[in-house]
């Protein structure tokens, strides 16, 4: 069965249209979150598929209950998640727009066109634009670089904007930890991919389940998904376009360099579950969900690799065909002990299709 292809554009639809900017009002912002909580607690399946090897690392976490994160900077493609920048469309802003006559005009209209300059001082603030004035000017008229001057411009600004999104790709693998879950137990990719050739095993857990949790304290609810969320993976012909991100941050940087103090709110919170839902159709069969929990974004803060989400009791244990036996021995001991039931996958003798099938233990 391939994924839903109905539901991944919706999806996609519904969470690129939700923006939650800095300062946004916190009833607002509650708002917002609170009815995409309700969008992906509808759309999660009551089974999601997590694909493991027999390393003790992975039965321990089993046999805890236990659901470790990881940073993207470990998943298996390079590709996942890989941000779109449009670098022309910032230099064509910041560098190519330095010209003689562009750069005189430019001046002129901030000392002599006040809806201009009120245009600027909105955009970049009033100590930027009082800033660029004066450093322009003389005499009350504009300065004329000459062409050596615009060309050393130009180079400057194209290597912050090459710096600033070297950084700003490091920072961001370095902002969330992930874990991934499938809606597929029978993808012999899968099992070839993710669980050792076959020789693994599956955990089948019902998220549905946890967006709500009674925690015996006067009927309080809680839920798995406050401090961190679960959604379906997109998977696009395009990668995800974070040239706005890129944007905010080159700004920074001007204002950090210049002395002036950068008080733009981001743009979009949401941003940073956004961009690593991101995949390329390639990956559709693997039909993905990820639970993401976000960390800081400050890429001088050492930030753990991994993180550890407890009392998580998977529903189902499924055996790869070529396990051996003394794993399956020991997973099964561990489920009967959780009271969870116990499947193997195999390929049939008597079916031509090649097709994994579960058998209960």
């Amino acid at each position: 069965m391939g994924y839903n292809k109905k539901m991944n554009v919706d999806f996609e639809k519904h969470i690129m249209q939700l923006v939650i900017p800095e300062g946004m009002k916190p009833q607002d912002e509650t708002k917002i979150v609170s009815e995409l909580h309700e969008y992906c607690r509808k759309q999660t399946p009551q089974n999601l598929f997590r694909y493991r090897t027999c390393s003790d690392y992975h039965i321990k976490a089993f046999e805890n209950d236990e659901i470790w994160l990881t940073k993207p900077t470990m998943f298996n493609d390079p590709h996942d998640s890989y941000l779109y920048i449009n670098k022309k469309e910032i230099l064509d802003f910041f560098v190519d727009g330095m010209s003689k006559s562009k750069g005189y005009t430019h001046i002129q209209n901030l000392l002599n066109n006040i809806e201009y300059k009120e245009e600027m001082i909105e955009k970049c603030g009033a100590e930027y634009v009082e800033q660029n004035i004066r450093n322009a000017t003389t005499n009350g008229k504009p300065i004329e670089l000459t062409d050596y001057e615009i060309e050393l411009q130009k180079k400057f600004h194209s290597y912050r904007i090459d710096l600033i999104t070297k950084l700003c790709k490091e920072s961001i693998k370095e902002s969330a930890l992930v874990g991934c879950f499938s809606e597929s137990v029978e993808s012999t990719l899968m099992w070839s991919h993710y669980a050792d050739n076959h020789k693994g095993f599956t955990l089948n857990y019902n998220f549905q389940e946890l967006y709500s949790v009674d925690i015996g304290k006067g009927g309080i609810k809680a839920s798995l998904f406050l401090d961190k969320k679960l959604f379906p993976v997109i998977y696009s012909k395009n990668r995800y376009d974070a040239t706005k991100y890129l944007e905010f941050h080159f700004m920074m940087d001007i204002y950090r360099l210049r002395g002036i103090t950068f008080n733009d709110p981001f743009y979009d919170k949401l941003f940073y579950y956004k961009w690593l839902l991101f995949k390329s159709l390639d990956w559709s069969y693997e039909r993905e969900w990820r639970i993401i929990k976000l960390m800081d974004n400050n890429i001088d803060h050492k930030k753990p690799d991994f993180a550890c989400v407890t009392r998580i009791p998977p529903k189902e244990l499924y055996l790869g065909a070529e396990i051996s036996k003394e794993n399956q021995i020991k997973l099964t001991s561990i489920a009967r002990k959780k009271g969870i039931r116990v499947f193997k996958m195999e390929i049939a003798d008597d079916e031509k299709e090649f097709k994994l099938n579960s058998i209960e233990l």
